[in-house]
């Protein structure tokens, strides 16, 4: 099995080449080495180098950082989004409820939360994991479908967010 770097797609492990083999994905030594020695603006400078949407999560859920098209995504600003705990700055509509971010019953079975748990765990990255959840907006609720990726570095995840769109209302 060919294994590919998540962040930087370098080859890890040496192997045949063949077009049906399957391919797994970590990272590689340079890129968490890059990661865990940075502090937070040339983190963001280095998390700028990866496509798509990039987030930097803690083990209690708050976005310690992110890449600019994280921030673009998210429609925030640095100072609304770093610090601040995941479901509060996607706009969950379960954070809002009484107890916040990760103390209502919903919490429980969120996708994103229980990835990115598992990958602190137990080291294990999840790849493209169909997430669904209901946003808050000012034109009322709406429900996006997520595909999200998530490494552990250290003591944090990084996570993806690999594909966003709302759902479709029959």
């Amino acid at each position: 099995m060919k294994t590919l770097c998540a962040w930087c797609k370098t080859e890890m492990v040496a192997g045949e080449n063949r077009a049906d083999e399957p391919i797994s994905h970590g990272i590689c030594a340079a890129c968490a080495q890059e990661i865990l020695h940075l502090e937070r603006e040339p983190l963001r400078t280095f998390l700028g180098r990866f496509h798509g949407p990039v987030l930097l999560v803690d083990a209690d859920g708050r976005v310690i950082t992110a890449n600019q098209e994280g921030y673009a995504a998210l429609r925030k600003a640095p100072e609304k989004t770093d610090g601040n705990l995941g479901g509060d700055v996607i706009n969950c509509t379960h954070a809002r409820k009484p107890g916040g971010c990760g103390k209502t019953v919903h919490c429980k079975t969120c996708t994103i939360r229980l990835s990115v748990n598992d990958t602190l765990l137990t080291g294990r990255a999840h790849v493209k994991v169909p997430a669904y959840m209901d946003l808050y907006q000012i034109t009322g609720e709406t429900t996006v479908r997520f595909l999200i990726t998530t490494e552990k570095v250290g003591d944090t995840v990084l996570l993806r967010i690999d594909e966003a769109k709302p759902e479709d209302k029959e």
